[in-house]
């Protein structure tokens, strides 16, 4: 691809789906020769969604610097270079999502585009195989997989941050307990939750986590609107191969007077007659 086509991709994708030229031009095409347009607007819907929780993650990201900032008390202490590693690394990886869902958008437009082709040089047969156009799957599917393994990311993280808060809890109530025992006092049993700090080092994670989890939904969404669109057309494509084949009736009809032709045509074996009186 050249450097023009690259940048016109980037151009197109950067605006909403549904306001793209190709993505119109297909839509009002389906309308008007009577296609159903659910499939492709619910797919256009997943995928704006899925832009949409990238962009929440971003404003949460936003936020959550300004907090930073906002914390003088903390200036110099090391939870706060935790969180900032922490919010870096969240960035990357929203970044990277947000980069496999803008070549998403640039696939499902060359798809509109293409059927849009398809249309004006075959006429409307071209639309009964509307899924064949848009060649998504594969990137829907590795979506959906990345997001799966950053919540998973996640978890392990928060699991991390708890385990660590409990045991820092637990050893200041020991120290506490050696103070209580030193003057005679009865010790203290219960756990504190987590506290303020912990809760801010795992809200980027909760947060982050909330919002792969909304892609991956969008996208098996997106993935079963494809897998029905194949669906129908591989059952209309079904339909019309039978269509075109006669009853089974004429068909077993014909096929038994195939037969009686073939036997018909049969050479009958010649009889061999001798001559009278050359007998010797």
């Amino acid at each position: 691809m050249n450097e023009n086509a690259t940048i016109g991709s980037a151009k197109n994708a950067s605006v909403p789906l549904a306001e793209n030229e190709h993505v119109k031009d297909l839509i009002a095409i389906l309308a008007e020769n009577g296609k159903d347009t659910s499939g492709l607007t619910a797919i256009l819907n997943h995928c704006t969604g899925m832009e949409n929780f990238c962009k929440q993650a971003e404003s949460k990201i936003e936020v959550m610097k300004c907090q930073l900032d906002e914390m003088k008390e903390m200036q110099n202490h090391p939870i706060k270079t935790a969180l900032q590693n922490t919010i870096k690394s969240l960035e990357a990886k929203v970044a990277e999502i947000k980069g496999m869902i803008t070549s998403l958008k640039a696939n499902v437009i060359d798809g509109c585009k293409n059927a849009v082709a398809a249309f004006r040089d075959k006429g409307v047969i071209a639309l009964d195989k509307l899924a064949s156009f848009f060649r998504i799957k594969g990137g829907l599917e590795g979506i959906k997989k990345h997001a799966i393994a950053v919540s998973k990311d996640c978890d392990k993280t928060l699991a991390k941050i708890e385990s660590f808060s409990n045991e820092y809890h637990k050893a200041g109530r020991a120290l506490k307990n050696m103070a209580r025992f030193a003057v005679g006092k009865q010790p203290i049993d219960e756990v504190k939750e987590a506290g303020k700090l912990a809760k801010a080092v795992g809200e980027p994670y909760r947060t982050h986590k909330a919002c792969m989890n909304g892609i991956r939904k969008m996208a098996d969404k997106a993935i079963e609107k494809i897998d029905s669109l194949s669906k129908s057309a591989e059952v209309k494509r079904e339909e019309s191969v039978a269509a075109k084949k006669p009853p089974l009736m004429v068909r077993l009809k014909e096929k038994k007077e195939l037969i009686r032709q073939k036997d018909l045509e049969k050479a009958v074996p010649e009889r061999t007659i001798k001559p009278r009186g050359l007998e010797v």
